[in-house]
């Protein structure tokens, strides 16, 4: 009998939180399930949700520890994640139409990807929150210090003019192996940061040199956010996330 009532009472809160979620219900669930995941498997704590708006396009980068990571900065966003995915894993069959339909860009690793530019921007121009790993790679996974980052997220907030959101990553599995980051458990803490203000740049030319110092400044923002103390870090919920979104 107490089962059955702990079941309603859980199928009522997750009724009445999709319906103030304005998402569609294969969304929301998907989106539940990536954050209990996060949550239960890597033990994820944060210092609270993402500060992206409700609505309009942003873009979120974090430094890159494991292929995991999207799941780790989807479960910390109030709204649904595209990601830049390296081709090869975009191109796998059984996932393809999944990353299809959230609309994440596929991008060559050569860095010369100008299809990949023009799709990132067309989903920004829909409103989307897009997020990026500057990293690239994972070739440093595990070693607790930040790679030489490219500069796509700097033309893209450039030429966009979308507000830009870091994280840091800490901890998780720190792997470079696919499979082994997702399966194996592990502790997770992230920390989202404010807007980066780069209203000082949108006059400039954008040559080389431009990218080279905003991308620079990005960065800066995602290692200072890897020097604050862990002890303000606490479990997200659906509270503070409303909270957080009504100061967006």
């Amino acid at each position: 009998m107490w089962a059955f009532l702990v079941v309603i009472g859980l199928t009522a809160v997750m009724f009445v939180r999709w319906r103030r979620s304005g998402q569609r219900l294969t969304e929301f669930l998907a989106l539940e399930l990536v954050r209990w995941y996060a949550r239960l498997w890597h033990g994820m704590v944060s210092n609270g949700r993402a500060l992206v708006p409700a609505r309009g396009p942003a873009i979120l980068y974090a430094n890159h520890t494991c292929s995991a990571d999207p799941a780790f900065l989807q479960a910390g966003c109030p709204r649904p994640v595209s990601f830049l995915l390296a081709r090869e894993y975009y191109e796998i069959g059984h996932f393809r139409p999944l990353f299809e339909r959230s609309g994440c860009v596929p991008v060559s690793r050569n860095g010369q990807d100008v299809c990949a530019i023009r799709r990132a921007l067309r989903r920004l121009s829909e409103g989307r929150i897009l997020c990026i790993f500057p990293e690239g790679g994972l070739s440093n996974a595990g070693r607790n210090r930040l790679r030489p980052s490219k500069a796509g997220v700097a033309l893209l907030a450039l030429r966009s003019r979308a507000p830009v959101y870091p994280a840091f990553i800490a901890d998780g599995p720190q792997i470079s192996e696919v499979l082994p980051a997702w399966l194996r458990p592990s502790r997770v803490r992230v920390t989202f940061g404010p807007p980066v203000d780069l209203s000082a740049y949108y006059d400039r030319p954008i040559n080389r040199k431009l990218l080279e110092e905003v991308t620079a400044l990005l960065m800066d923002h995602v290692r200072t956010l890897g020097t604050k103390p862990p002890a303000r870090a606490r479990l997200w919920s659906a509270s503070s996330s409303r909270r957080q979104l009504d100061l967006a």
